[in-house]
Order: C-alpha cells, then structure tokens, then sequence
C-alpha cells in the first residue's frame, strides 16, 4: 500500500522563482502562507517546536507520493550509521516498464534481486532533493525483492543532510495498466549494521568529506541482498519525521588571513540548520545524468613488505596505562618505534621492565616515526605505555627471537596510522600480479605484511573494486594519495604532522569467505596503496578501479604541434574528469562547489565537454542559497560563506548559460534573487564614488580575488570593482531577458557609472597602470591584479588597452616559485590579454608557468604553482585549468557566442598552426589555421548545419582575403558588402558547413592583432 506524506508549513516566504507578475519589482513579491494535511501515522511524531516544517506536495515528489521515509529507529543517530533494507513482493504476471524511484540522506546503493542496480543521490540542498530514477524494464512473475544499503554520513561539503531516512517505490505496467508495487513503508525489513564501526577517524577533521569506513565482514552477512536470505529476524522499519534535525555541522573558527602554501585554514562556520527556517523540501527527479564508473587502467609502481622483523600494534584510546608482556630466548637489542603526530614523545611514557625509552628524532623517509632501543635478556619482560593519547597510539616492535603473549594487534579507529608508522620495504617478488581482462588485475600477497602501490596516472574521484579472499582476522587497509612522498615510491594516504586534518584510509576484516570491496563513498587521489596485515595469503581478483563521473566523453580538441602547449589543454581536460561529478567540486581535499572553482571549469567544460547540466544545477544551487540578498561562495553547503566576488561571478555565469542555451525556465527561477543580491552588493558603495568599498575582514566574509591576491580584497579595489562592472553588464542582460527593462536600464547605467569612477578615481595615466585599492584614503600601488581584471572586464579606454596590458606584463615575473598572480587568478591574467589581442604574450606565459607543472610531473592542474611542495595543496583542481579555455578560445580563435551562433578569430601568432574541435549544441565546430609565411595564412571551418557564425580578422592595411576561393577584399577594397569593417578588424559572416578563408598580407607587413569584445 501507499501512504503519501504531508506536513505543516506555517508562514514561508516565496519559494525559488515565485514571481506572481512580471510588472511588479522583484523586491516587492510577496509571500503566501499554506498548510497541508498531516497523516495520522505521523501526528505524533512532528516536533512542532522545530520550526523546521517541510512541505511534500504528492504532485511535485511521485517519489514519496506511494512510500514514506523509513529508518531503523527513532533514537538519535550516530554520526555515522550503516542500515540495510530489504522488501520482498510477489508478482502474479509479469509487470512492464519497471522503474525505481529512491533518495536517501545520505547515499545509498540498491539492488534488485541480487543485481547491482546503482547508488546515489546527487547532492542536495535542504530546500531541494533530486530523486533517482533507475528504469529496471520487465519483472517476470514470481518472487522479488528490494535490497538498499543506506549510509547516514553527513559532512560540512556535499549535502546539507538533516536526518537519517530512505524513501523508494517501485512501479510498473501489469495487463491493467500502471501499478504501484514496493512503496517504503514500516512493512520493510532493516538492520542496524554494526559491520561499519561509527566512530572512525573522518577524511577531514574538519568533517567536509564524511568517515573512513572501517567494515569487518565477520559481522556482515555475504548474501544479505540475494532473494533468498532469510532475514526473519530483521526488525520491521520505522517512519522518520523528517522535521527532526540529527545534524549539525562542525563549527571551525574563521581565519584572518591565509598565505599560499602554507598550513589549511580553518575556513568558517559551518551551517547550522536550526537557524534555518525554510519554506519547503522540494523533491523532484534528479535534474543531473546518473555518474557512471569509467574502468581507469592501474599500473603497479612497487610491492614489498612492511617492516620486516617487527610487529604492528594499536593501544586503545582512553586507557590510562596499557603494558603487555613477552619473553626473550637470548638478550637482543629490543627497537621500538612509535608514530607521534606532535613532536618528541615525552620521555616517562614508555617503559621496558620499569626503565623508560629515550627517543631519536625521525628520519625525512618515516615522517612522524621515533625510535628507541633498549638492550635486554633472557627471560620475560612488560613494556608499559602510559598517558596514551586520546587518540589512540600505533607502535611497532621488533619480532625476532621474541614471543608475544597478549599483543595488541587490532583494527583501531584510524588505519591512516599503520600505514604511516610501517616501513614499506620494496620487493618486487612479494607480490604475483598479472593482468586478468580489460583494465583488471589479480594480486596475490602470501608472505604478510606485505603491500602494493598502484599508478593510476593521473587523479581520479572512484573507487577500488575487487573479489578479495584470505584467512578469517586478516584485514586489509587501502589509501588513496595524489602524491608520492619526495624521492620514494611512498604514498601517505595519512601524512600525519604534513597534513594532520587529512586521512583517506579504509580498512576492512576479512571472514574467510570470498568478499566483494569496494568503499560506500568515493575517493581520490592518483596512487593507490594497498596494505595486508595477517598470515595470508590473501587474494586480490578481478582488481579494478573505477573513476565515478558524469557520462561525458571529451569532445573538444586542440593541437597546435607545440607539444607544451597541446599538452597543457589536455590536462586541463583531464582535470575536469574528477572535478566534474554530482557538481563542480575539487575531488581531493574540499569536495564542495565552490563558485570560483565553478566559474573557471564551466569555461574549460565549454572547451572540452560543451557540458551545460552540471552549469543549470549549480546556478540554482547557488540562487537557493542566497538569503536576503547574502551571496553564499558555495552552494550545497556555504553557509557561513559570504565571498561577494564569487557571488558576482555566480551572476555572470548565469548570464553566460542563458546566453548558450536560451533556458527561460530557470532565468524565471533565479532572476528573483539575482535581484536580490544586486540590491545587497549596493549596499557596499561608497557615497563619494559610487565603487564597492569592501571592509576590512577574513576572505570567507568579504571577496578573495585571488589566492595572493590580498591587497585587492578590501577597499575600494580596482580588480572587485572591474568585477562589479561586469557583474552589472550581466544582471542587466539577465533582467532585459527576463522582462524587467527597470532593472536592465539601472544597472547598465550603472555599470557605466562604476566604470567612470574606476577610470577617474583609480588610474594613473602618467603610468598607464591602475592602482591596486583605494583604502581609507590611500592608494595602493598599482599590481597585476588590476590591471588584469580591468583588461579582463573590458574598463580600460580603447587607447590604453595596449599601454595597461604591457603594465599588466612588466608587473608579472616569470618565476613560477613566486608567483604575482597565482593559478586561479591567472583566468584573469589569460582573458585580459586574450581580449587586449596579446595572444603570443599569453602563450609565453602559460609555457614558463604550465612548463613548470609539467617539469614537475603534472598530469592535473594544481591548486596553486607549488601544489607539490605542500602537502595541503590539492593536485588536481579545476580552477587551474584556464589555458584550455585560452588556447581554444584565443589561440585557435573559436569560440559559441549564442544558442546556435559561433565566432572564430585566428591568432596567427603564439604559434605557426592551431586546429581543433568546439562542443556546440548543433554538434561541433572544427577548425584549423596555418600560417605558411609572415605574408599568407589559411583558415578552414567546419560548422553544424543550421548554425550561423563570422570569422573576425584584423585589419591590415593591403591585406587580400578570398573565402571558398572567391576574391573577398581586394587590397583596401571590399568586393561584398556583406561584412562588417572597423579600424582593428575585418567581420565576415558565414552560414554553417565548410569554409576556407585565405588571408595574404602585403610582403613585409606582419599581421596585427584584433582585440576581442564579448
């Protein structure tokens, strides 16, 4: 049967994109109170002091219209739970057209009868929950069932979960018509599972990723998702009330200041939803494609043994004092080590037989390891530990010609731990793999412990996959790492006092039976370490892993025969493989939507991929999360963030997407708080000069810019300003297309506004230079920053575009260790002299920079040009992937400029060709140039039917153009009127298919360049 699920809203605001009438101000819409029926089944259980009353409408969530949401129990939950599901239903005919509807806070994956189906959901907001939609086909008549894995496992990145809960039905077609056959409900069969240890170390201290998982297969039933498990002993599911809140996030405290490379910050406080009184929980079908697992082919960097000749141990934590004893055959020289994470180990923690160990300092090969020795005789011995840390302390013995009565080997809470403290000893013959079908392996590990490291070659965000078999008690620990530790084959999965917050180490306890391992949530890094601990051997088949991302193949393409140039627009490609997921998100470290990470991938994305979904579904995020006209810097998940530059580039990446696609539906959805944040960005003008005036305070409150890029932070800045600019020139477009021509006409008169003060308050035209800020009166000292974004953003008169883009030059070094403008602010430093016409300037740049990457073995751009010196650097991240964007768009010349329409502007210089590929809706367009000499050029295009374009070229006095071989202009003479002719260039329009324009220039006159205009 089916129960439909409704609760009381009391007094909400207007939902996203509720404008009763295009007539009226946005600012003036007012809100409609409702209520809605609340089943019986549920009375009891809504708190109505919460004030937390979300509203599930049965024709906006079919999802929940025939199941209600179900957990295991009513009590609080822990901070990280596992509970099966399974519903077994009989069908009396086949049923057609099956399909699965499910959501889950937090993931989930499903099978039915036995067959893996998928996991999800997609990240999800408080406000809006995208179920999944699995279409199954025919079920033949006879037995069948559900099986769904749900982890509970909230963090401060991905989704802002609130309650545990799994809400799914099943439906089909019988000879009737449509059935409704498996809705949730407290008929469904559950499991607590103590398999996943709750209390694990986390990813991230600061909770922005979710637990390592830590599972013992001796307390997992092997079959539980087959038909013909017997779970009669499972307790029947509870209804959740999904107005209770079981999460808060953490609290970490704000940072003033960050300096690159240097130690994580402590970013903001993280969102609390009790604050948060929401209109509704909106739930509808997922607005993104299901991720898929593409195979990634893993190559084995190194096997070997794990300290050999000493034994592994874990104290518990919370034990004040923990000895244990042993006997020697003959006196040997006793070495210990210990891993400490703060220094030193105090002297008097540690004792053999009532003396205590003095230690040694670590070497740079075992960061974090201390050493001791004691020398000591025939007989027993007690080794005594006390003041063990809270949590926890990883020790390892010597193992020779010792007996152990009691020793502490176990699991523990942090595997990371074991993995740091052991030294890996390299031995390639401890290990037997050989290759076993497409992209897989087997791996036999006999001799314990024992380890291997995997190559994947570049980061990926997925998961290792395999049929492991070995002893009962065996455990296997697996880490992911993007990097090696310097001159090792090591990776540090944990890397202890190099990045203490940070451990991405799973573990699992093998039940003798053969088992399949995989981890609940995905990870990430390029090398994979894989650590056996037990008398073995243990088995690895049908090793596989698996990178999770959208369904996309790359379509875009560029070779220009210079191979650092054609290998910095690939990487930059293969960047956004693992950045590209349920959301634009670093795969490493952070995981969340960041807008400024957003902005600049979607502009690679367009490049690579003419990908728009992940586009739409961030923008709206991102327009959801906007209160009272406060921008958040990420959406799900940024509360506590209020960065106003990624606020502004939200605005302009929605005036870009409507642009591409003409989507009316979603310009009606956000332009309500587009306005709105307009409003609230006014409130930062100066009165004297009518430019943003931003105070003093931590980026996470104000605008970062930059990662160096401090001193245009705050005042009246020349870079946020420009931005400002920009930002008005977009919301007006916005507000034109949507109807309100008030607004359109306020903010472009605005925008002129702000660009006149910019010019008259804050540059220097003896210089040629804009002065960096304008604070408290004084000015500071002109920098790249400015001069970049007010070149990027089209302030700068005509006559000085040339003049402020040398300054922009002269004010950058060519010293990637220390760096003016850092990796993310170098789109801006790329798009300023892309439009200023100084591509080759450009192509310098991305060569000593880039070539820096790739001299130090890059294979994904990095989060700042050192990434590799500190181990708190992510190195893979989208916001580094901006020559892609620039060798396509600039270089090569190609570029869409609206729903069905192109543009393609040849360089003819940075290089002597370019060719490649352009995602457009209509297909692709291709495109190649050559320059055969300083005097002829040659330009082919091939373009989608049915789509309009122009080829753009300078304006070189005596130059003769022929297009598809017919006399264009001859000389200074045009031949056609069909073509538009400036002082800089020359605009002939096309008509799509193939075209070759030629281009020949009076000897001795080199080609000039055309400044670009958006």
């Amino acid at each position: 049967m089916g129960i439909c699920v409704f609760l009381i809203t009391v007094g909400f605001a207007a939902p996203l994109g509720a404008l009763a009438n295009k007539s009226q101000d946005p600012q003036e819409v007012g809100a409609t109170a409702t209520s809605q029926h609340v089943p019986e089944g549920l009375a009891a259980t809504i708190r109505f002091a919460r004030l937390f009353l979300p509203v599930a409408h049965r024709d906006q969530i079919p999802v929940a219209g025939q199941g209600v949401p179900i957990w295991s129990h009513y009590n609080q939950p822990a901070a990280h739970e596992v509970n099966l599901f399974r519903h077994g239903f009989t069908l009396s005919e086949n049923l057609g057209d099956a399909s699965l509807q499910i959501l889950a806070d937090t993931r989930y994956e499903v099978w039915i009868d036995g067959a893996w189906i998928g996991r999800g959901p997609a990240r999800f907001s408080i406000f809006t929950r995208e179920y999944d939609v699995y279409n199954v086909g025919t079920l033949e008549e006879g037995n069948h069932l559900i099986a769904v894995l749900v982890q509970w496992a909230p963090n401060n990145r991905r989704s802002e979960s609130t309650t545990p809960y799994l809400i799914a039905h099943l439906e089909g077609k019988n000879s009737g018509g449509k059935s409704i056959l498996a809705g949730t409900g407290t008929h469904w069969r559950t499991l607590n599972s103590d398999a996943w240890k709750a209390n694990t170390a986390p990813v991230h201290a600061w909770g922005l990723i979710g637990p390592t998982e830590l599972l013992d297969y001796r307390r997992l039933p092997a079959n539980w998702m087959d038909l013909d498990f017997n779970d009669r002993g499972w307790p029947g599911a509870v209804v959740k009330d999904l107005s209770v809140i079981d999460f808060h996030p953490l609290v970490v405290p704000r940072l003033t200041g960050y300096v690159a490379g240097g130690p994580d910050p402590p970013f903001f406080e993280a969102l609390d939803i009790q604050e948060i009184d929401p209109n509704s929980i909106s739930f509808r079908p997922r607005s993104l494609p299901l991720l898929v697992d593409v195979p990634v082919e893993a190559a084995v960097l190194d096997t070997g043994h794990l300290s050999p000749d000493r034994r592994i141990g874990e104290l518990q934590p919370g034990i004040p004092t923990q000895e244990f004893h042993f006997s020697s055959g003959d006196r040997i020289s006793l070495k210990v080590e210990v891993l400490s994470t703060t220094g030193l180990p105090v002297t008097g923690d540690s004792f053999i037989d009532g003396s205590p160990f003095q230690w040694n300092a670590p070497s740079p090969a075992r960061p974090d390891v201390y050493i001791a020795e004691a020398s000591i005789g025939r007989g027993d011995h007690t080794l005594r530990f006390t003041n063990t840390p809270p949590d926890g302390l990883t020790f390892a013995l010597s193992d020779q010609e010792i007996k152990y009565s009691n020793f502490p080997f176990q699991q523990g809470l942090h595997a990371g731990r074991r993995l740091l403290l052991a030294e890996p000893v390299s031995d390639l013959a401890s290990a037997q793999v050989s290759a076993s079908g497409d992209r897989s392996l087997d791996v036999n590990l006999s001799n314990l412990p024992a380890y291997v490291v995997l190559d994947l070659g570049r980061t990926i965000h997925g998961r290792l996959a395999a049929e492991v078999s070995g002893p009962p008690g065996t455990i296997i620990d697996i880490g992911w790492d993007e990097r090696l530790l310097p001159d090792t084959l090591r990776p540090l999965p944990y890397p202890g006092s190099l990045h203490p917050q940070w451990n991405q180490v799973d573990s699992w306890i093998l039940d003798g039976a053969p088992r399949k391992l995989r981890t609940i949530d995905a990870r990430a890094g390029r090398y994979l370490l894989i650590a056996a601990w037990g008398v073995g051997p243990v088995q690895f088949s049908n090793l596989r892993v698996f990178e999770e991302r959208l369904p996309l193949e790359q379509v875009g393409d560029f070779s220009s025969q210079d191979a650092v140039l054609d290998a910095v627009w690939q990487i930059g490609a293969d960047t956004l493989y693992s950045n590209m997921s349920d959301a634009y998100a670093d795969p490493w470290r952070e995981r969340g939507q960041w807008w400024g990470d957003a902005y600049v991938s979607d502009h690679t994305n367009r490049a690579a991929f003419g990908d728009t979904s992940l586009l739409r579904r961030g923008i709206y995020f991102m327009a959801e999360a906007v209160s009272s006209g406060k921008p958040n810097a990420m959406a799900p998940n940024g509360s506590g963030l209020h960065m106003l530059d990624y606020g502004m580039l939200w605005v302009q990446s929605s005036a870009d997407y409507f642009e591409r696609t003409g989507d009316h539906t979603i310009l009606d959805q956000i332009f309500p708080r587009v306005s709105e944040f307009m409003t609230y960005l006014a409130t930062y003008e100066s009165p004297t000069t009518g430019l943003l005036d931003i105070p003093d305070g931590s980026w996470t409150q104000t605008t970062y810019i930059d990662t160096v890029g401090q001193a245009s932070r705050y005042g009246q800045s020349t870079a946020v300003n420009a931005l400002y600019y920009g930002t008005l020139i977009d919301a007006s477009s916005l507000a034109e297309q949507a109807g309100y021509s008030k607004e359109a006409t306020r903010w472009k008169n605005k925008a002129e506004a702000v660009k006149r003060a910019v010019n008259t308050s804050l540059f220097r035209p003896a210089e040629h230079r804009y002065v960096t800020s304008l604070r408290d009166g004084k000015t500071v000292a002109p920098s790249a920053h400015a001069q970049a974004w007010a070149l990027a953003y089209e302030l700068v008169p005509a006559v000085e575009v040339s003049p402020v883009a040398t300054s922009l030059l002269n004010l950058m070094s060519m010293q990637p260790q220390s760096p003016e403008v850092e990796i993310y602010g170098t789109f801006w430093v790329l798009e300023a002299l892309g439009k200023a016409g100084m591509v080759e300037a450009g192509i310098d740049l991305i060569k000593v920079y880039y070539g820096h990457m790739l001299d130090s073995g890059a294979t994904t751009t990095w989060e700042i040009y050192n990434s590799d010196q500190y181990f708190t650097q992510s190195l893979s991240h989208g916001w580094g992937s901006a020559p892609t964007w620039f060798l396509t768009t600039y270089l090569l010349g190609a570029r869409q400029t609206g729903l069905s329409s192109w543009e393609v502007m040849p360089a003819f210089e940075g290089a002597d060709q370019a060719s490649g590929v352009l995602p457009l809706p209509q297909g692709v367009l291709q495109v190649s140039w050559v320059t055969h000499s300083l005097e002829d050029s040659v330009v082919q295009i091939d373009s989608p039917s049915g789509t309009l374009g122009r080829v753009v070229l300078a304006n070189t006095p005596g130059m003769v153009i022929s297009l598809d071989g017919i006399p264009y202009r001859s000389k200074d003479s045009m031949l056609t009127g069909n073509v538009i002719v400036t002082p800089e260039c020359i605009s002939v329009p096309l008509t799509g298919g193939i075209h070759t324009i030629t281009v020949t220039r009076p000897s001795g006159i080199a080609d000039r360049s055309c400044p670009t205009k958006d």
